[in-house]
């Protein structure tokens, strides 16, 4: 298995299928970070996430782990192992102490602390967004869980 780094125009329409995929709603590429690792076998993408690095700090927010559906477990796995390893690897290449990251996937919880040393820091959490120009109001599905959306689809 091989890593890249993710590059936002290249790799989103692969990003997007696999979102699709997993009914996940899909993340405008202007909202993706720059900084991202992708892990392929042997050309073939597997996995990705994404590292937003906050500017002036030494804090960064991995998001947007997502694995190829169509990939074997086994190769999911390893490939989540490696992928997950190179954004901490890219974190403290640029400097950073401390990643954070949040989802409500039970099998990411294990995975973090089990394999990359996170700590478990929140266990009841709510999320809040603000569209300070309107412009995603419309569409905020790609980063709505499933009772938020219900919701909103009822209201109309």
């Amino acid at each position: 298995m091989q890593h890249r780094l993710w590059n936002r125009d290249t790799d989103y329409d692969t990003l997007v299928e696999w979102w699709k995929d997993w009914e996940f709603g899909v993340v405008p590429k202007e909202c993706l970070p720059p900084d991202g690792i992708i892990v392929e076998d042997e050309g073939n993408p597997i996995c990705a996430a994404g590292l937003y690095i906050g500017i002036g700090t030494k804090f960064a927010f991995m998001e947007w782990v997502v694995v190829n559906k169509k990939a074997q477990p086994i190769q999911t796995h390893k490939a989540l192992v490696l992928c997950i390893d190179k954004i901490m690897e890219l974190a403290k290449s640029k400097d950073i102490k401390l990643v954070y990251t949040a989802t409500k996937e039970q099998a990411l919880h294990k995975r973090y602390q089990k394999y990359h040393k996170f700590v478990l820091t929140e266990s009841n959490v709510k999320t809040f967004l603000r569209d300070l120009d309107g412009s995603y109001s419309k569409d905020l599905e790609w980063i709505s869980d499933d009772e938020q959306i219900e919701k909103q689809q009822s209201k109309q």
